[in-house]
């Protein structure tokens, strides 16, 4: 290492794989950061300069940022937490464990459970991340004390808050509020974006559907559960519609850049209205498997991407799990490599307003796994290496333009003794909560 690294605003960071699943493949790579942006990528004995700070990686796969399109963060302090009663069903699972979870959340356990959760992503390689936030009685203002959270971690994410007929109509429209609030706020900044939450097809009402579709602008986009389980289409057919879709895209609230989540239970009228809108499909096999909804017909979701829907920081071993509870071997790894590493990029600069991956002028969102590759490496097998390799996406440096925010399994500039103290504290207060209520 040339000078120290982590003083200087530029640094180089090589002697590894450079790739980004999308045509650039270097095998002794390395970038030149500067300003928090990729400045120059090429061979490392050519990038290296004598008056910049060097990071070797050792042979280490480096990689862009990954995104987490579909994650719940407030769920950080979900684990060992039981539910109140059966959970054979999924309207069970919802009214034992989740819809109990978030009406027990106050300010205290929402700051701690999504900034311990961002880093916990941070750790992943996971440098953005797309979060449905619900906490039913403490609505207004909760995207920002989450927005406090993201920015201390120093996480790019976009933000709503679920919004459902659950607490009522005065809730109901508190909760419209505060997405139309915040999105306001953040609609040119690089880090923070927001999008308009909605639970799902089954918690909201058609005056609530009507009452949304007035109150939001036509470009703000929303970020919605549509066709997790099979309760989902019965009701809407039961309102009269074909489908979860159908109904939506009835209110006028579906186009492009619309997040539908799961679309694991659609009609065939769904399925067509899907192939006219072209909006963006988030899967979450994980979840879908411990819910036991059933799994989509992912042939019918073209230009899907991955989410973790709350289980997990880790995206690599979300993409696993896709693999293995898939086809397989047999699940095509062009499609795997859209989801990964073609498609986020411009998602992404549609909601934040920045270029990321590996070109001259991006912004330096990096993810470097903590895996050093024994047998060769090529941009054919990459993603090979990535499943079965590393595995889990545990990452051995990770930044976020520029800034080095995991390294070495640490994070510099938090005291993480400090940190799980407080974040234990708020934890167990909530768990009391939830056991009193």
């Amino acid at each position: 290492m040339t000078g120290k690294f982590g003083d200087s605003p530029d640094y180089v960071i090589g002697r590894g794989v450079v790739a980004d699943g999308s045509g650039l493949f270097i095998e002794d790579g390395a970038l030149l950061v500067s300003d928090g942006k990729v400045a120059e990528i090429g061979p490392w004995e050519t990038v290296r300069k004598d008056d910049v700070p060097f990071y070797d990686v050792e042979g280490r796969l480096i990689l862009p940022g990954f995104v987490n399109f579909h994650h719940h963060l407030y769920s950080f302090f979900a684990p060992g937490i039981s539910p109140s009663g059966p959970t054979e069903t999924f309207p069970e699972i919802l009214e034992n464990l989740w819809w109990r979870l978030d009406r027990v959340i106050d300010e205290e356990s929402l700051y701690y459970s999504v900034l311990m959760g961002a880093l916990d992503s941070l750790s992943f390689g996971v440098t953005s991340v797309f979060d449905h936030h619900a906490s039913m009685n403490l609505d207004s203002g909760s995207l920002d004390v989450a927005a406090e959270a993201v920015c201390q971690a120093g996480i790019r994410a976009v933000l709503c808050l679920e919004t459902s007929d659950r607490q009522g109509k005065e809730a109901m429209k508190r909760q419209v509020a505060e997405n139309l609030s915040f999105w306001e706020k953040h609609r040119s900044d690089p880090f923070l974006g927001g999008m308009f939450g909605l639970h799902a097809n089954l918690t909201l009402s058609e005056e609530t559907l009507s009452f949304i579709s007035e109150e939001k602008p036509p470009e703000m986009a929303v970020h919605v559960h549509c066709g997790e389980a099979p309760e989902d289409l019965a009701f809407c057919r039961e309102q009269g519609y074909e489908g979860p879709v159908d109904r939506l895209n009835s209110f006028g609230l579906l186009d492009g850049d619309s997040f539908l989540i799961h679309c694991v239970h659609l009609s065939e009228k769904d399925y067509s209205l899907l192939g006219e809108i072209r909006p963006v499909v988030v899967l979450n096999p994980e979840s879908n498997a411990n819910n036991r909804v059933g799994k989509p017909d992912r042939d019918r979701l073209p230009g899907h991407l991955l989410g973790t829907d709350g289980m997990s920081g880790d995206l690599v071993a979300a993409l696993r799990s896709y693999l293995l509870l898939g086809a397989g071997g047999g699940e095509p790894y062009s499609r795997m490599a859209d989801m990964m590493f073609r498609y986020p990029q411009k998602i992404l600069q549609k909601h934040l307003q920045v270029r990321t991956g590996f070109r001259p002028g991006a912004a330096a969102d990096i993810a470097v796994l903590d895996y050093i590759p024994l047998s060769p490496v090529s941009e054919a097998n990459l993603l090979g290496h990535i499943l079965f390799g590393a595995k889990g996406g545990k990452a051995h440096l990770t930044a976020v333009n520029g800034k080095i925010l995991w390294r070495k399994g640490e994070f510099p500039g938090h005291d993480m003794n400090s940190l799980r103290f407080r974040a234990k504290r708020a934890a167990s207060a909530q768990s009391l909560r939830f056991r009193n209520l």
